[in-house]
C-alpha cells in the first residue's frame, strides 16, 4: 500500500531570476537547496544538523529561499503538523544518470553531482 503524498501549498510562479540567483549565491542557502535535492522533505532541525549550523540561521535562510520560490512548507503525512518540512517545489529536482541531482525552476538549473567519497 502506498504512502499519501504530502500536502503542499499551491506551486509558487516561476521565480524571478534575479530574486532566485541572489538567493542561491549565498553558500548556506545553496547547502539546503542541495540537502532538499535529494527528494526529501526536511525540517530546521534536519537541516541545522546536516549542515551544522544553528536551527536559528537555517530558519532565517528558509524563509528567503521560500520568499523567491526556491523552496515550499509542506506537511508530510506521518507527521502531526507542528514542524514544518520544506522541499523544493514539485517536478523541480530530477535524478542525474551519473548521480546526483538536477533543479529545475524554470529560469535557472542547478546540478548537484553525486557526493565524491
Amino acid at each position: 500500500m502506498s504512502q499519501p503524498a504530502a500536502t503542499t501549498a499551491p506551486p509558487p510562479a516561476k521565480p524571478d531570476p534575479v530574486r532566485l540567483l541572489w538567493a542561491l549565491g549565498d553558500a548556506v542557502r545553496l547547502g539546503i537547496v542541495r540537502e532538499l535535492a535529494a527528494g526529501q522533505a526536511l525540517n530546521v532541525q534536519m537541516l541545522a544538523a546536516r549542515l551544522r549550523r544553528d536551527p536559528d540561521l537555517i530558519s532565517k535562510h528558509l524563509r528567503v529561499l521560500r520568499d523567491c520560490g526556491a523552496i515550499q512548507r509542506v506537511r508530510p503525512p506521518e507527521t502531526d503538523g507542528r514542524q514544518q518540512f520544506h522541499q523544493l517545489p514539485e517536478n523541480s529536482w530530477h535524478p542525474l544518470p551519473e548521480g546526483g541531482a538536477a533543479v529545475d525552476w524554470g529560469v535557472a538549473l542547478l546540478r548537484f553531482p553525486a557526493a565524491q567519497g
